[in-house]
């Protein structure tokens, strides 16, 4: 990609709904998005699954792209905001700290909009865990929701961890590609082969 590809009317295009224009962005960002969360949590595959929640919530928000002067920094915000939330999230399901007690810590800033865009993400989240089958479906919500260890999961589905993660990382691609067709970003996987 050439350095005349990201001014303001590439933005416009994205912001307007271009798919292809998007897909482009993703191809130049992906690899920076990606270092930054693999230094920071040590995890390929909780670095993919930022990178993917990062350019999911651009997608979402892509209206505000034309608005935007620096996109390097709007987009290292985004990447860095996106990390720490995540590993919060680890942080609190290796101390099982209850929703409750967390919301009562941490103070509430999203906007409206961040808010209803959440929850149109949460609701996708939803469907496409419904649309997995029963064992897959299983695995994620022992795992992902209520955080439990992956020994601890096969006892309770009486499977072998092995099988366990085998499950939980084809439930992963399948939610991943659920929720990306459903936002007609199909190019975005083909371009960059996820």
């Amino acid at each position: 990609m050439t350095r005349p590809l990201l001014d303001t009317a590439f933005f416009q295009s994205i912001a307007s709904g271009d798919q292809a224009a998007f897909a482009l962005l993703v191809a130049h960002y992906h690899k920076s998005v990606y270092s930054v969360a693999y230094r920071l949590t040590r995890s390929v595959p909780l670095s993919e699954e930022i990178v993917q929640d990062v350019f999911l919530k651009i997608w979402l928000k892509r209206e505000m792209l034309e608005e935007i002067v620096n996109f390097p920094a709007f987009l290292h915000t985004v990447s860095t905001n996106m990390i720490y939330s995540t590993l919060r999230q680890q942080q609190r399901d290796v101390l099982s700290i209850s929703d409750t007690d967390l919301e009562e810590r941490t103070p509430a800033v999203n906007t409206t909009e961040e808010v209803v865009q959440d929850r149109e993400y949460e609701n996708l989240l939803e469907k496409a865990i419904r649309r997995l089958p029963e064992r897959q479906q299983q695995t994620y919500i022992l795992i992902k929701k209520e955080g439990m260890k992956r020994d601890a999961a096969a006892a309770a589905m009486n499977i072998s961890p092995e099988t366990v993660k085998s499950n939980l990382e084809q439930a992963m691609k399948n939610i991943r590609a659920f929720c990306m067709a459903n936002l007609d970003l199909l190019m975005i996987i083909i371009w960059l082969g996820w």
